[in-house]
């Protein structure tokens, strides 16, 4: 607890010193204990940094469009459904791991943005995923600690994603977004596509909170959405091991079809951002069920 009063202590000292809202640091859990289960994608926890870029960094940067660098600290943690059986052939998925580090550049313009990211990162017990979710059991004295039996072994993997947006705003209250992304690498290749509706009380997109850019008109917002999305998946390491096939350890095909949906609502202030979002998919191997985790951030512009 002291530690967390000293993190908020540290971000409000940065933000009354700093003279522009052009930096950003987010701190966002995702956990399914929020929806009262415990399986598949399980908990993730991620610490980013954002800053807005006046000058040309890969993207030209000019008076019509904002650019972004984000960098994102990550570790994510995925269980099958059965944690207490030391068989592979009960588990529904295998016991993943993944430790990682995503930077991201966006150009959002007023009805349309553009992302594009590397992301790199390790699997194996290397990513303490395991360590981490017995230490937490631990410490809220809960007694389904899980074995981590063939957990997935260890693994340096390398990702290039991309992300389109596409906005239609519907009078002063209301839009739709569409966004299509697209990931390829040793880690996942898949293509998605989704369609959000908003509602309430928010920016441009190219100064909202909708998709993370960092608003340095510090206008407020306050407004909700629902997302429906699909995702196709060529291939998913977490699941299905190396693209050689060759893993010594447990593991299973993937589904390739991938039905996705999100609500939630998001509110920010002049500096502060608070999202509260419940997310839902389809199951992800062929003996799997559909799973659903909350989503809780909160991020402070300095």
């Amino acid at each position: 607890m002291k530690k967390l009063f000293y993190l908020i202590y540290l971000l409000t000292a940065c933000s009354l010193i700093a003279q522009n809202n052009n930096e950003q640091i987010e701190l966002r859990i995702e956990n399914d204990k929020l929806v009262l289960v415990d399986k598949y994608y399980t908990s993730g926890l991620f610490l980013s940094y954002k800053k807005s870029l006046d000058n040309n960094f890969v993207f030209k940067k000019n008076n019509k469009n904002a650019l972004q660098l984000n960098i994102v600290l990550g570790n994510e943690t995925y269980t099958p459904s059965n944690l207490m059986s030391s068989n592979s052939k009960d588990f529904d998925r295998p016991y993943a791991g993944w430790f990682f580090l995503k930077t991201e550049l966006g150009s959002v313009k007023n009805n349309t943005a553009l992302f594009v990211a590397v992301e790199t990162g390790i699997t194996g017990k290397e990513a303490l995923s395991g360590k981490l979710q017995t230490w937490v059991h631990d410490f809220l004295n809960i007694n389904d600690n899980p074995t981590w039996f063939q957990e997935i072994e260890f693994k340096f993997l390398v990702n290039l994603k991309a992300k389109y947006i596409l906005n239609k705003t519907i009078g002063k209250y209301q839009a739709f977004q569409y966004n299509i992304e697209s990931s390829i690498g040793t880690k996942d290749i898949f293509l998605e596509n989704g369609i959000s509706y908003v509602f309430g009380k928010f920016n441009n997109l190219k100064y909202s909170s909708r998709i993370g850019v960092i608003d340095r008109n510090t206008v407020n917002e306050l407004f909700g959405f629902i997302n429906f999305g699909y995702r196709y998946v060529v291939h998913n390491t977490l699941i299905q091991g190396s693209l050689d096939y060759k893993d010594t350890f447990f593991t299973i095909n993937r589904a390739p079809h991938i039905i996705k949906f999100k609500a939630g609502i998001v509110f920010k202030t002049a500096r502060n951002t608070f999202r509260f979002i419940y997310n839902f998919n389809t199951k992800e191997t062929p003996i799997a069920n559909s799973h659903a985790y909350g989503t809780l951030s909160y991020s402070r512009d300095f």
